[in-house]
């Protein structure tokens, strides 16, 4: 875990530090919570928070990667290189990208 001097010097991961904060705060929360049942309710909720964050991370992930393809004009191949996964995965991110592109 970062210090917060390490922060002060690194905006990029401030907020991903805050989103693992608020994890870890929401855990401390329902772990405390008496209720079962309203532990579990909590527990649900909580996790489909963090699939609709996953979803919204993926997709800009797969954003920055066609913007990576775009800037330095890559071919598939080039790109999958480039961010370090298969030629299929960079096919996957650049479909992901072209159809929220579409959806707008």
């Amino acid at each position: 875990m970062s210090t917060e001097k390490e922060v002060n010097q690194d905006p990029q991961h401030a907020a991903l530090i805050a989103v693992r904060q608020a994890y870890k705060e929401a855990d401390t929360v329902l772990q405390s919570t008496s209720d079962l049942e309203q532990a579990y309710q909590l527990a649900t909720q909580l996790a489909e928070c963090l699939r609709e964050l996953a979803d919204e991370a993926a997709l800009a992930r797969a954003k920055s990667a066609a913007q990576i393809s775009k800037a330095e004009e890559l071919s598939l191949a080039g790109l999958a290189t480039k961010i370090g996964v298969s030629k299929a995965r960079a096919t996957q991110l650049m479909q992901a990208a072209t159809r929220e592109q579409k959806g707008k």
